[in-house]
Protein backbone atom coordinates (compact mmCIF):
# COMPACT_ATOMS: atom_id res chain seq x y z
CA UNK A 1 0.00 0.00 0.00
CA UNK A 2 1.56 3.30 -1.08
CA UNK A 3 1.86 6.08 1.43
CA UNK A 4 -0.50 9.03 0.92
CA UNK A 5 1.09 12.30 2.02
CA UNK A 6 -0.63 14.91 4.09
CA UNK A 7 0.21 18.51 3.17
CA UNK A 8 2.25 18.83 6.36
CA UNK A 9 4.24 15.67 5.64
CA UNK A 10 5.03 16.72 2.08
CA UNK A 11 6.18 20.12 3.34
CA UNK A 12 8.44 18.49 5.96
CA UNK A 13 9.77 16.08 3.35
CA UNK A 14 10.65 18.99 1.06
CA UNK A 15 12.46 20.72 3.92
CA UNK A 16 14.47 17.56 4.59
CA UNK A 17 15.33 17.16 0.91
CA UNK A 18 16.54 20.77 0.73
CA UNK A 19 18.65 20.08 3.82
CA UNK A 20 20.29 17.00 2.26
CA UNK A 21 20.89 18.84 -1.01
CA UNK A 22 22.41 21.79 0.85
CA UNK A 23 24.89 19.46 2.56
CA UNK A 24 25.67 17.71 -0.74
CA UNK A 25 26.33 21.04 -2.46
CA UNK A 26 28.52 22.18 0.44
CA UNK A 27 30.69 19.09 0.04
CA UNK A 28 30.83 19.51 -3.75
CA UNK A 29 32.00 23.10 -3.39
CA UNK A 30 34.62 22.14 -0.82
CA UNK A 31 35.99 19.36 -3.04
CA UNK A 32 35.66 21.40 -6.26
CA UNK A 33 33.31 18.80 -7.73
CA UNK A 34 30.81 19.85 -10.38
CA UNK A 35 27.20 18.68 -10.14
CA UNK A 36 24.01 19.67 -11.98
CA UNK A 37 20.31 19.19 -11.35
CA UNK A 38 18.44 16.80 -13.67
CA UNK A 39 15.00 15.35 -14.37
CA UNK A 40 12.09 16.45 -12.23
CA UNK A 41 14.43 18.59 -10.17
CA UNK A 42 15.17 20.59 -13.32
CA UNK A 43 11.44 20.87 -14.03
CA UNK A 44 10.92 22.20 -10.51
CA UNK A 45 13.67 24.82 -10.88
CA UNK A 46 12.42 25.85 -14.34
CA UNK A 47 8.71 26.22 -13.52
CA UNK A 48 8.53 26.54 -9.73
CA UNK A 49 11.98 27.71 -8.57
CA UNK A 50 11.88 24.79 -6.15
CA UNK A 51 10.68 21.21 -5.77
CA UNK A 52 7.56 20.44 -7.84
CA UNK A 53 4.72 20.80 -5.30
CA UNK A 54 3.63 17.14 -5.54
CA UNK A 55 7.14 15.67 -5.99
CA UNK A 56 9.12 13.88 -3.29
CA UNK A 57 12.70 13.52 -4.51
CA UNK A 58 15.73 15.42 -5.78
CA UNK A 59 18.09 14.20 -8.52
CA UNK A 60 21.53 15.52 -9.41
CA UNK A 61 24.11 14.37 -11.94
CA UNK A 62 27.88 14.44 -12.25
CA UNK A 63 30.23 13.55 -15.06
CA UNK A 64 32.04 10.28 -14.40
CA UNK A 65 35.28 11.96 -13.31
CA UNK A 66 33.48 14.09 -10.71
CA UNK A 67 31.22 11.21 -9.67
CA UNK A 68 34.18 8.91 -8.96
CA UNK A 69 35.83 11.64 -6.89
CA UNK A 70 32.57 12.21 -5.01
CA UNK A 71 32.33 8.51 -4.10
CA UNK A 72 35.95 8.48 -2.94
CA UNK A 73 36.13 11.78 -1.06
CA UNK A 74 32.63 12.80 0.06
CA UNK A 75 32.19 10.25 2.90
CA UNK A 76 34.95 11.94 4.91
CA UNK A 77 33.44 15.39 4.32
CA UNK A 78 29.73 14.81 4.90
CA UNK A 79 28.35 15.90 8.26
CA UNK A 80 27.55 13.30 10.89
CA UNK A 81 23.83 13.32 10.02
CA UNK A 82 24.42 12.14 6.45
CA UNK A 83 25.47 8.92 4.73
CA UNK A 84 26.74 8.34 1.19
CA UNK A 85 25.15 5.10 0.04
CA UNK A 86 26.38 2.98 -2.83
CA UNK A 87 27.09 -0.71 -2.97
CA UNK A 88 30.60 -0.38 -1.50
CA UNK A 89 29.40 1.57 1.57
CA UNK A 90 26.14 -0.38 1.96
CA UNK A 91 26.71 -3.83 0.44
CA UNK A 92 23.04 -4.64 -0.11
CA UNK A 93 22.26 -1.37 -1.91
CA UNK A 94 20.70 -2.40 -5.26
CA UNK A 95 21.41 0.85 -7.13
CA UNK A 96 24.07 1.49 -9.79
CA UNK A 97 24.13 5.12 -8.64
CA UNK A 98 24.64 6.77 -5.24
CA UNK A 99 22.32 8.34 -2.69
CA UNK A 100 23.03 10.84 0.06
CA UNK A 101 20.75 9.74 2.90
CA UNK A 102 19.93 11.37 6.21
CA UNK A 103 20.40 9.33 9.35
CA UNK A 104 17.46 8.79 11.72
CA UNK A 105 14.86 9.29 8.98
CA UNK A 106 12.89 6.71 7.00
CA UNK A 107 11.70 6.65 3.40
CA UNK A 108 10.80 3.01 2.90
CA UNK A 109 10.06 2.29 -0.75
CA UNK A 110 7.83 -0.74 -1.31
CA UNK A 111 10.09 -2.19 -3.99
CA UNK A 112 13.10 -2.30 -1.65
CA UNK A 113 11.40 -2.67 1.73
CA UNK A 114 12.92 -6.14 2.35
CA UNK A 115 16.47 -5.13 1.46
CA UNK A 116 18.60 -4.81 4.65
CA UNK A 117 20.11 -1.40 3.90
CA UNK A 118 19.93 2.26 4.97
CA UNK A 119 16.42 3.53 4.14
CA UNK A 120 16.75 7.19 5.12
CA UNK A 121 15.34 10.12 3.14
CA UNK A 122 17.68 10.71 0.20
CA UNK A 123 18.98 12.77 -2.70
CA UNK A 124 19.96 10.71 -5.77
CA UNK A 125 23.40 11.24 -7.33
CA UNK A 126 23.77 9.87 -10.88
CA UNK A 127 26.89 9.38 -13.03
CA UNK A 128 26.71 10.77 -16.57
CA UNK A 129 28.84 9.28 -19.33
CA UNK A 130 29.32 10.07 -23.00
CA UNK A 131 27.23 8.27 -25.58
CA UNK A 132 28.45 7.46 -29.12
CA UNK A 133 27.40 9.42 -32.18
CA UNK A 134 26.16 6.19 -33.78
CA UNK A 135 22.54 5.51 -32.81
CA UNK A 136 23.11 1.78 -33.33
CA UNK A 137 26.06 1.76 -30.94
CA UNK A 138 24.07 3.83 -28.47
CA UNK A 139 21.18 1.34 -28.53
CA UNK A 140 23.56 -1.57 -27.95
CA UNK A 141 25.14 0.30 -25.02
CA UNK A 142 21.71 1.16 -23.56
CA UNK A 143 20.37 -2.40 -23.75
CA UNK A 144 23.57 -3.91 -22.34
CA UNK A 145 23.42 -1.47 -19.44
CA UNK A 146 19.73 -2.26 -18.89
CA UNK A 147 20.36 -6.00 -18.70
CA UNK A 148 23.28 -5.65 -16.28
CA UNK A 149 21.35 -3.18 -14.14
CA UNK A 150 18.48 -5.69 -13.90
CA UNK A 151 21.00 -8.35 -12.80
CA UNK A 152 22.49 -5.97 -10.22
CA UNK A 153 19.09 -5.20 -8.69
CA UNK A 154 18.11 -8.87 -8.79
CA UNK A 155 21.04 -9.70 -6.51
CA UNK A 156 18.95 -8.12 -3.74
CA UNK A 157 15.30 -8.26 -4.83
CA UNK A 158 13.47 -10.28 -7.49
CA UNK A 159 10.93 -8.06 -9.26
CA UNK A 160 9.56 -10.42 -11.90
CA UNK A 161 6.91 -13.08 -12.43
CA UNK A 162 9.25 -15.64 -13.99
CA UNK A 163 12.15 -17.73 -12.64
CA UNK A 164 11.61 -16.91 -8.99
CA UNK A 165 9.24 -15.61 -6.34
CA UNK A 166 8.37 -11.98 -6.97
CA UNK A 167 9.35 -9.87 -3.93
CA UNK A 168 7.61 -6.60 -4.90
CA UNK A 169 3.90 -5.70 -4.74
CA UNK A 170 3.46 -5.78 -8.54
CA UNK A 171 5.79 -7.73 -10.87
CA UNK A 172 7.66 -5.60 -13.36
CA UNK A 173 6.99 -6.56 -17.00
CA UNK A 174 9.74 -8.82 -18.32
CA UNK A 175 9.71 -11.92 -20.48
CA UNK A 176 10.70 -15.43 -19.45
CA UNK A 177 13.94 -15.53 -21.47
CA UNK A 178 15.40 -12.26 -20.04
CA UNK A 179 14.47 -13.48 -16.55
CA UNK A 180 16.21 -16.79 -17.18
CA UNK A 181 19.30 -15.03 -18.50
CA UNK A 182 19.34 -12.80 -15.41
CA UNK A 183 19.19 -15.88 -13.15
CA UNK A 184 22.04 -17.55 -15.04
CA UNK A 185 24.18 -14.40 -14.98
CA UNK A 186 23.63 -13.95 -11.25
CA UNK A 187 24.50 -17.59 -10.59
CA UNK A 188 27.83 -17.16 -12.39
CA UNK A 189 28.90 -13.62 -11.47
CA UNK A 190 29.20 -11.94 -8.06
CA UNK A 191 27.67 -8.52 -7.50
CA UNK A 192 31.07 -6.83 -7.71
CA UNK A 193 31.72 -8.27 -11.18
CA UNK A 194 28.32 -7.14 -12.44
CA UNK A 195 29.02 -3.63 -11.14
CA UNK A 196 32.39 -3.57 -12.91
CA UNK A 197 30.77 -4.71 -16.15
CA UNK A 198 28.09 -2.02 -15.83
CA UNK A 199 30.70 0.64 -15.25
CA UNK A 200 32.68 -0.61 -18.23
CA UNK A 201 29.61 -0.38 -20.47
CA UNK A 202 28.74 3.10 -19.17
CA UNK A 203 32.23 4.52 -19.64
CA UNK A 204 33.28 2.84 -22.88
CA UNK A 205 32.84 6.00 -24.99
CA UNK A 206 34.14 8.58 -22.52
CA UNK A 207 37.46 8.86 -24.33
CA UNK A 208 35.95 9.58 -27.74
CA UNK A 209 34.78 12.85 -29.25
CA UNK A 210 31.10 12.35 -28.36
CA UNK A 211 29.07 15.52 -27.92
CA UNK A 212 26.42 14.23 -25.49
CA UNK A 213 26.25 12.78 -22.01
CA UNK A 214 23.52 10.44 -20.83
CA UNK A 215 22.38 8.91 -17.57
CA UNK A 216 22.53 5.52 -19.34
CA UNK A 217 19.58 3.96 -17.51
CA UNK A 218 17.25 5.89 -19.83
CA UNK A 219 17.47 6.56 -23.55
CA UNK A 220 16.27 10.17 -23.33
CA UNK A 221 18.36 11.84 -20.62
CA UNK A 222 20.81 13.45 -23.03
CA UNK A 223 22.69 16.61 -22.09
CA UNK A 224 25.13 18.24 -24.47
CA UNK A 225 28.78 18.47 -23.49
CA UNK A 226 28.54 22.24 -23.93
CA UNK A 227 25.62 22.50 -21.47
CA UNK A 228 27.61 20.70 -18.79
CA UNK A 229 30.82 22.60 -19.49
CA UNK A 230 28.92 25.89 -19.06
CA UNK A 231 26.63 25.33 -16.11
CA UNK A 232 24.25 28.07 -15.00
CA UNK A 233 22.90 28.97 -11.57
CA UNK A 234 19.17 28.62 -10.80
CA UNK A 235 17.05 29.24 -7.74
CA UNK A 236 15.77 26.07 -6.12
CA UNK A 237 13.79 26.72 -2.95
CA UNK A 238 16.17 28.25 -0.39
CA UNK A 239 19.23 27.24 -2.48
CA UNK A 240 21.13 28.33 -5.55
CA UNK A 241 21.94 25.27 -7.64
CA UNK A 242 23.95 24.41 -10.76
CA UNK A 243 21.98 23.42 -13.85
CA UNK A 244 22.77 22.59 -17.51
CA UNK A 245 23.28 25.73 -19.59
CA UNK A 246 20.33 25.07 -21.91
CA UNK A 247 17.76 23.75 -19.43
CA UNK A 248 14.75 24.22 -21.68
CA UNK A 249 16.29 22.21 -24.54
CA UNK A 250 17.28 19.42 -22.14
CA UNK A 251 13.79 19.30 -20.62
CA UNK A 252 12.00 19.30 -23.97
CA UNK A 253 14.22 16.45 -25.19
CA UNK A 254 13.56 14.46 -22.03
CA UNK A 255 9.89 15.33 -21.56
CA UNK A 256 8.13 15.93 -24.90
CA UNK A 257 5.04 18.07 -24.38
CA UNK A 258 6.42 19.41 -21.11
CA UNK A 259 3.97 21.56 -19.16
CA UNK A 260 3.86 23.17 -15.74
CA UNK A 261 0.60 21.49 -14.74
CA UNK A 262 0.36 17.98 -16.24
CA UNK A 263 -2.87 16.01 -15.75
CA UNK A 264 -3.32 14.83 -12.18
CA UNK A 265 -2.83 11.16 -13.13
CA UNK A 266 0.61 12.02 -14.55
CA UNK A 267 1.90 13.70 -11.39
CA UNK A 268 4.16 10.90 -10.24
CA UNK A 269 5.99 10.50 -6.93
CA UNK A 270 7.70 7.69 -5.03
CA UNK A 271 5.08 7.54 -2.26
CA UNK A 272 6.88 5.25 0.17
CA UNK A 273 5.37 2.45 2.22
CA UNK A 274 6.54 4.26 5.37
CA UNK A 275 7.82 7.73 6.13
CA UNK A 276 9.45 8.98 9.31
CA UNK A 277 11.36 12.20 10.03
CA UNK A 278 13.08 10.82 13.13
Amino acid sequence: MEYQYTDEELSRLHDTLYDILHETIRVCHKLNIRYFIIGGTCIGAFFWKGIIPWDDDIDIGMTREDYDRFLAEAPAELGKDYFLQWYKTDRHAPFFFAKVRKHNTLFLESMFSRVPMHHGIFVDVFPFDKVPRSRTAEKIQFHAMGFLNACFIAKEVWQYKWCGKCEVPEPRPRGFVPCLMTRITNAVLPKSAIYRLMTGIQTMFNGCGADRYNLMSTDCDHISVGSINNLQTMTFGPLEVAAPADVETYLNNHYPGLQKYPPVDQRKSHRPARLDFG
